[in-house]
């Protein structure tokens, strides 16, 4: 079975087996945690410590179990998403997975692009992140209406450099943005914090991460997991099969 048939949208809530949450999560989490990282120049001339997975770079591929698996997780967070109009991500890097969950969805969708279109009515608004200085690149937004009310979905916020430009695009069309969603958090960039400051806006997310300091290298450290809306026996059963305080409930809100 497809995970798009497994996760239609005639199932209206998430997946409550515990067995399946935890296979979901520990594929997530193998895909997050000890990636060796690399230093990159980015957002204000600082460098950041930058690591690949599957899931936001295709490095390894992006295997369909891992992507079902994000997809049934998204839809412990994703709790408005039925009042949504359209989904909206960026076509840079996750751009297979943020596909994938709107889809699962049923949601009409479109991808901010690094180049423009110069298609009428296109919004381009100035990009900065990790790994991309100020100055350097745009963003171009096509196919949002003031009529729509929009759902933001991401791979990863770091900086939150870009989920900042996805906003102000959506919100210079005059769409109304009902949530934010984004795979993984890299804590120590601050991104989530930034985000709010900027749009007042609470970014909801699976996992969070932070960098590791061994002997042999400077890795990724899965740090801990949110579970949304889980109801709280299953929440218990599927806590009980990770460390102490791994999981938690909510989405990472302030």
């Amino acid at each position: 079975m497809s995970f798009l048939l497994m996760l239609s949208p005639a199932s209206r809530d998430p997946v409550q087996s515990p067995e399946s949450i935890v296979k979901a999560l520990q594929r997530v989490i193998a895909d997050f945690h000890a990636r060796p990282t690399y230093s990159v120049t980015g957002k204000g001339g600082r460098s950041f410590q930058f690591f690949a997975t599957s899931i936001t770079d295709n490095i390894p591929p992006l295997h369909p179990q891992l992507s079902a698996a994000v997809c049934l997780l998204s839809r412990l967070h994703l709790t408005q998403v039925h009042q949504a109009t359209l989904g909206v991500g960026e076509e840079d890097r996750g751009a297979m997975i943020i596909s994938d969950i709107l889809l699962s969805y049923n949601l009409p969708r479109t991808l901010a692009r690094w180049t423009p279109t110069g298609a009428p009515g296109e919004i381009g608004i100035p990009l900065t992140n990790e790994y991309i200085p100020e100055g350097s690149i745009q963003v171009y937004l096509n196919g949002v209406t003031a009529r729509d009310r929009v759902v933001l979905v991401d791979d990863l916020i770091s900086t939150g450099g870009t989920m900042v430009a996805l906003i102000e695009s959506v919100r210079n069309a005059g769409a109304e943005i009902l949530e934010v969603f984004t795979i993984a958090e890299k804590t120590e960039n601050q991104g989530r914090q930034y985000v709010y400051e900027q749009t007042g806006i609470q970014v909801k997310t699976l996992l969070a991460s932070d960098i590791e300091q061994k002997k042999d290298g400077t890795f990724s450290r899965v740090l801990h997991c949110n579970l949304g809306t889980l109801n709280g026996q299953i929440f218990e059963q599927v806590a009980a099969q990770f460390p102490p305080g791994f999981c938690r409930p909510g989405s990472g809100e302030r």
